[in-house]
Formats: structure tokens, sequence, C-alpha cells
């Protein structure tokens, strides 16, 4: 199904919202947390990789319950903007820092950061989840989610180029950097609220299928279903494409978290580079990314979407691998790096979410109903594990390489291991994402068969699934 321009424009200002609060806190939360608050790295990596798990854990709930959800507005919709003033109120006070003892910051940010990913799961999987329902067009789905990336690179500049703006035109102007930090909290989280309400109130209802209500259900407390809902998730990770592409989900988002966090370290430290210049650097990241889309639209509908994924981040992944034997010495190779990464960045936020609408469809040809949201959250399962895993390996990274926040220039040691965070371990973990996707099954003529037994199905014909099963099993 072909969408409006209208819809397509409304769903990706959505987007804004998921990537200003992601790269807001993949990017300054460890760095804020050090240098600002005053936690200690590895203490500060645990207490984001609890937020994280936390998420983690919310995820498959959300999805489970916007599957399930019936209203007057639709399943995904009342979520996006029940979502939308919590984010604006908790995103300023993640980021506000308290002059405490040691014990009471632990317990303050573990509050915080657990608030922070429960508003962050309660709006992105509704919200991913919103475009397999929008459409089931195989080259439709990469189009809408070019505007969905376009719009990401906008909150990208919200959470990851202006807050290094914001916090030097503060600091000049007389203000402490903890208010500073206050500010920045206050600014991406009215951005991210603005963005949501945008974007669920502008979809019209006569625009999508969502709004068909599913039959209603008897309201049951969340431990009572909690069975069937694990019994069914299960299910769905007994297919191949979804164990497949989260699988490379995970690993892709490990080398992202862990590149996105160190950045700022490694041109702060490293290269010696003052605010202005990172930002700039944040922001050549950024438009390169959004230069990026029309190509890698082009690609992957006149090529697989899968080769082009597989194909741009491992490359991409080489590059930052080799760039790291070659050393990464001054700014032509910072930006060499940063490209690098700006168009598989670009790759993985345009290519894997419209690769992952298209398991929605195998999902319901196996089972025999539609669950996006389920599958979805499975996507927003493994940004949680990621983050988890990529800021405490980055804060364990840093504490052991002997890295003192205090210190204006770093040991030797530390500033080899940040550089080593910043290109070569990302990079393998790209290369290792490209191996893993290789095994991915859902081509467009795979997909187009799974469509057609589906349409046949719904106009009352017998469906054989065996041949499926021997595919996606």
């Amino acid at each position: 199904m072909k969408l409006k321009f209208s819809t397509k424009l409304s769903y990706g200002t959505g987007g804004i919202c998921d990537n200003a609060m992601y790269m807001l806190a993949g990017t300054y939360l460890l760095l804020f947390l050090t240098t600002v608050a005053g936690v200690s790295p590895a203490v500060a990596g645990t207490i984001s990789a609890i937020g994280s798990i936390w998420e983690a854990l919310c995820a498959p709930v959300v999805g489970f319950k916007s599957d399930e959800a019936v209203t007057r507005f639709g399943r995904r919709k009342p979520f996006l903007l029940g979502a939308a003033f919590p984010v604006a109120i908790i995103t300023s006070l993640l980021f506000t820092a308290i002059d405490a003892s040691p014990t009471v910051k632990v317990i303050y940010y573990v509050a915080m950061v657990i608030l922070f990913w429960t508003c962050f799961s309660s709006f992105f999987v509704p919200y991913l989840a919103w475009g397999s329902d929008l459409t089931d067009d195989y080259n439709e789905r990469t189009v809408l989610r070019s505007f969905a990336y376009v719009f990401n690179q906008v909150g990208m500049c919200v959470g990851m180029v202006l807050p290094s703006i914001t916090v030097d035109y503060c600091m000049n102007m007389g203000k402490t950097s903890q208010q500073s930090w206050q500010i920045v909290g206050m600014m991406t989280g009215i951005c991210g609220a603005a963005a949501l309400l945008i974007c669920a109130l502008t979809i019209k209802l006569d625009d999508k299928k969502d709004f068909v209500k599913p039959p209603k259900k008897k309201k049951e407390p969340l431990y009572k279903i909690l069975p069937t809902m694990m019994k069914g998730y299960w299910e769905i990770l007994k297919l191949k494409p979804v164990r497949t592409i989260i699988g490379a989900s995970l690993t892709y988002l490990i080398a992202n978290i862990t590149f996105s966090s160190d950045r700022v370290f490694f041109m702060k430290f490293n290269l010696g580079m003052g605010d202005k210049a990172i930002s700039a650097m944040l922001m050549v990241i950024t438009i390169a990314g959004v230069c990026s889309v029309p190509f890698i639209t082009k690609l992957a509908v006149k090529l697989e979407k899968k080769k082009v994924f597989m194909y741009g981040i491992g490359i991409c992944g080489v590059l930052m691998m080799a760039s790291r034997f070659v050393g990464v010495e001054g700014k032509l190779g910072l930006v060499a790096v940063c490209l690098f990464y700006a168009f598989a960045n670009a790759c993985y936020w345009q290519l894997m979410p419209s690769m992952l609408y298209d398991v929605c469809e195998v999902e319901e040809l196996i089972s025999g109903e539609k669950h996006s949201g389920a599958v979805i959250s499975l996507q927003a399962l493994s940004e949680s594990l990621s983050i988890a895993v990529g800021v405490q390996m980055l804060g364990i990274i840093l504490e052991m390489s002997g890295f003192n926040s205090e210190l204006s220039v770093q040991t030797e040691l530390a500033l080899t291991w940040v550089e080593n965070a910043f290109a070569f371990i990302p990079g393998a973990a790209m290369v290792l994402m490209a191996v893993i996707i290789s095994r991915y099954p859902v081509s467009k003529e795979v997909f187009s068969k799974v469509m057609d037994a589906l349409n046949r199905r719904k106009s009352g014909e017998e469906v054989d699934i065996k041949e499926f099963e021997d595919i996606f099993g």
C-alpha cells in the first residue's frame, strides 16, 4: 500500500524523539555521570547498564500490550501520547547533578535511568511497530524508513550535537556545568515530547488500517497474561528470520553505543578538541548520514535490502578496523572514521526496521495472527541489551586503563584504549554483524510468496505453510 506524503512526514517526525533520547544517553550519560555528577567510571557504567536492562524487561510487555490494545485511537497512538509529558520531565531530571553522598547519588541516578528507559520503551516499541501497520509494501517500507531516518538525524542533532554547544554557551553566560547540563536535559526532553505529540496527532484515522479495532478481550492483570506472553515470544524466537535479525541488530548496536559513548572522550582527550570543534564533528556525522539516505534507498530498491545492509556495514567495519592500525591521527583521520560510521549507521537505521517489518508478515503467516508489537519489541530489547553491554564495557575499559576524569592529560595506556574503543572495537562488531545477517532468509522473492499466501488465506483458501517452515524454522 502506497502512503501519502503527509503520512510519511508525520510518521518520520516521531523519529526525533527516538534518536534524541537514545543519542543523549548513549553519547553523554557516561560523560555526565563521571565528569559532572562525580560518579566513578565503573559505577557510572553499571548505572547505565541497570537502566538498559530494565528497558529490556519493559519492551516485551509494551509490545504485547500495544498488540492487544483496543481504543478509539487505535493500538499505537495512545502509547505515544501517554509518553510525551513523562519524556520531558524525566529527561530533565536524569541530567540534573545533585549534591549528595556517593550512595545517594547512586540511588538517585539508578532511579532516573530506570524511569528514563521506561519512558523510552513505552513509545519506541509502538512507534516502530506502527510502521509495519502503515504499509505492507516491500519497497514502500524502505521509503517510509528513509523519512524516519532523516528525522532521526534531527533527533541526533538535538541529542548529540546541540548538548556540547548548549553547555559551552551556557557556561560562557555564567552558568555552572551542572546548570548547563540540566538545561540540556530540559531542552532534549521538550523537543522529544513535541515530536511525539506531532507524530501522534497528525496521522489521520483514515490513513491507516491500524484503526480497525481487534475483538475486545477481557482485561486481565499482568501476572495472569505473563505465561501467555512468554509463550508467544518463545514461538516468535523460533523463527530463523527473527533470531538472525535480532542477533545482527544486537551486535551492531554494541558497536554503535561503544562508538557513540567513546567518541567525545576520544576527541576531547586524544585529539585535544574543544566543545565547539566536537560539536562541528558531530554535525559532520549527522549531515553525512542524511546525505547517504537517497543513495541507500535507491540501492535497496534496486538490490536486496539484505545485500545493502550486509555489505554497507561490513565494509565500513573493515575500514574502521584498518584505520586503527594506521592510526587515527589529526582531523583527517577523525573525519574518515566518522564518515565510515555515518554510512554504516544510515544503513542500519534505514534498512533494519524495514527488514524487521517484513518479518512481521512472516510471523503472521506462521502463527495465524499478526503480532507486530511483539516482534518489534525484540528489537527494542536488543537496543537495551546493547547499551547495557556497550556502556558497561566502555566504563570497565576506562577504569582498567587508568582513565581519570580530573586529569586534562591522560596516561598513554588510557589514550590507547580510548582509541581502540573509538575505531577497532566498533569496526570488529560491524564485521561480525555482516557475517550474522548473511543468514537472513527473507528476500524480495520470498516476501512476495509470503504476501501471496497471506492474501490467499484471507480470501478463504487453504494455505500449506510447510514450505515456509522449512525456510523460516
